[in-house]
């Protein structure tokens, strides 16, 4: 067969061969792992069986489970899981408790975004709305304060046997108790 009537064969099919080159570029993307990371990548491999094989892990057998981490394997080291959970279980629930919090989370890409950072030292340095301490005025206040102290005065008089005004201690709204 020659180049030409190559060509018009493989034609129909080039975005294959291009969708297996930009795999190649993203070879290790987010690590390298064997099949003997069976046991550190477990809770990625039981999502990815779950979720997008529909296979059940406890009932499959050993043999089974060596096939399909392997094709696991191959997918993660090529960078083509369909989601980022698969590849860091652990980083996903974080950022996912993160974005349910509020928090303001950055995007996820390896780009460099510069209004991101600014973004996210802005919202780290507002101050949030605080309830409240007291529901009293500074005058309410400054009127307890006060009254505490004649009490605490009271208390020192009556130790050195001292007389005591009847209304020292004791807050008055004047209107309640007038005569």
């Amino acid at each position: 067969m020659s180049a030409l009537h190559l060509r018009r064969f493989l034609f129909p099919y080039r975005f294959l061969i291009q969708k297996k080159k930009s795999a190649a570029s993203h070879w290790g993307k987010y690590g390298i792992i064997a099949e003997a990371d069976i046991f550190s990548k477990g809770s990625e491999f039981h999502t990815w069986l779950v979720e997008e094989q529909k296979v059940n892990p406890e009932t499959i057998t050993k043999d089974q489970s060596k096939k399909h981490f392997a094709r696991f394997v191959e997918d993660f080291n090529t960078a083509t899981l369909p989601h980022e959970k698969y590849y860091d279980m652990e980083t996903y629930e974080r950022r996912m408790a993160a974005m349910r919090s509020g928090e303001f989370i950055p995007p996820s890409d390896d780009t460099y975004d510069p209004r991101a950072d600014l973004k996210a030292i802005n919202s780290a340095h507002k101050k949030r709305p605080a309830e409240r301490d007291t529901y009293m005025s500074k005058e309410q206040l400054s009127e307890l304060r006060r009254v505490q102290n004649e009490r605490v005065e009271a208390g020192k008089m009556k130790l050195l046997g001292m007389d005591i005004k009847q209304n020292m201690g004791v807050r008055m709204d004047g209107s309640m108790f007038d005569e």
